[in-house]
């Protein structure tokens, strides 16, 4: 079953664009499986939407002609296992593609799968044939070509490279420590903990799913990848201030926040997304943070809400086009490019919102998880060109490969 259960998540991926963690969380809560077979139908899921444009050239030469969704997506999901999952053997493979084909399509499909599968596992297509240098990049770490053009015009070639193989490797598994109700060198103490490399409050954890611990339960620690965690700190909210969250869900950073201010003062926290605002609340009832009042709200309208200068910081964690987190969302990468024009218009009435709202003397930290250029320093030059009295004080951006972390841009401004 549990090739089925992968099966299933892909093609409902292929034909709805559904999120791959909100499918594997809804199957696992719907099943009765155990953690080696959802570790299984999670790495082939993953695997294969994250190297897809590798294994449809693998592909190609074995189809003749055009296949429906269900053969193609199970074609390619075999070709995965048979690449990256030494451990299953081959014979394996073919014998349970064939069962689900026979199973759902009948005889003539599981002898087609079987064929096409046996040529391509003898036949290796070589990456030598692709002579053009970003067009075998964007094959071998199944980067779309647009998105290996224009990093390299945007980091160099170099660095491209980097980037694009530390996408495609697993990220480390960070959590932080909430500091309102424990100390990081009592997490220490145990063995399944390590110090992270670059936020002062986070910890790597090796084993098992976190949020069953007794750790995550009883609040003592929360997940959150080790950049995000630079975000607050960078912002630098005290004690006793009045700080807006623009752009809050799931509340990582809002907590962080609240953390930093010892949970004393107030947080207005906002979300566009109405089925996110209890998940916010739930964690911050976890985390013991009360500073925080949270609700639903497009915050492109939140002069609307408030008066000029109203705020002493501002944490403005923008939405984006998420090129900083393909290592753990791979299917970002395979989205329009076009639609970062329409989100590079929202960050930018985002941006007016916090400078209407934001005192004198006050800070905003502009945050993203994308590595886009256009949507970092280039939005933060247009904003600054636009009103002279906004001075950029620390300017950051993390790529994936520096620390096994997700990509994230950070800018910290000042209102004169």
């Amino acid at each position: 079953m549990d090739r089925q259960f992968a099966l299933d998540i892909l093609l409902k991926y292929k034909q709805e664009k559904s999120y791959l963690n909100l499918s594997l969380h809804a199957c696992f809560q719907n099943q009765q499986i155990s953690r080696e077979q959802k570790d299984f139908i999670t790495r082939v899921v993953y695997g294969t939407v994250q190297n897809m444009l590798y294994l449809e050239y693998l592909l190609e030469p074995h189809l003749k002609t055009r296949v429906k969704a269900y053969e193609k997506m199970l074609l390619l999901m075999s070709l995965y296992q048979h690449e990256f999952m030494d451990s299953i053997p081959d014979y394996a493979i073919v014998n349970e593609a064939v069962r689900l084909a026979k199973k759902k399509k009948g005889t003539k499909t599981a002898q087609f799968i079987n064929a096409v599968l046996n040529h391509a596992f003898h036949q290796h297509r070589s990456l030598d044939e692709l002579d053009d240098e970003k067009e075998r990049l964007s094959i071998e770490t199944s980067h779309p070509l647009w998105l290996v053009k224009m990093l390299s015009k945007q980091y160099g070639e170099e660095e491209t490279r980097k980037i694009c193989y530390a996408d495609n490797e697993v990220p480390y598994k960070s959590a932080r420590v909430n500091t309102l109700k424990t100390k990081k060198e009592s997490l220490l103490k145990d063995d399944m903990w390590s110090e992270g490399q670059l936020s002062p409050d986070c910890l790597y954890y090796q084993r098992g799913n976190i949020a069953n611990t007794k750790y995550y339960q009883e609040g003592l620690v929360t997940i959150q990848d080790e950049s995000s965690q630079m975000v607050a700190r960078l912002l630098n909210p005290q004690p006793h201030e009045y700080i807006l969250d623009m752009c809050c869900a799931p509340g990582g950073k809002t907590s962080h926040l609240a953390a930093l201010m010892k949970n004393q003062g107030r947080i207005d926290a906002y979300d566009l997304y109405e089925h996110k605002i209890p998940l916010v609340k739930e964690q911050m009832q976890r985390l013991g943070v009360d500073i925080v009042h949270v609700q639903a709200y497009d915050s492109t309208h939140l002069i609307e809400l408030y008066p000029a200068d109203t705020f002493d910081r501002i944490l403005l964690d923008a939405p984006c086009s998420g090129l900083g987190v393909l290592a753990r969302k791979p299917e970002i990468k395979y989205h329009d490019s076009d639609s970062m024009d329409e989100i590079i218009q929202i960050q930018q009435k985002l941006l007016e919102n916090a400078y209407f709202l934001l005192k004198n003397g006050g800070r905003i930290v502009y945050s993203t998880c994308t590595i886009n250029k256009k949507e970092n320093g280039k939005q933060i030059e247009t904003f600054i060109k636009n009103h002279s009295d906004m001075k950029k004080i620390e300017e950051t951006t993390i790529l994936p490969y520096q620390y096994h972390s997700d990509g994230f841009y950070m800018c910290l401004l000042e209102k004169e």
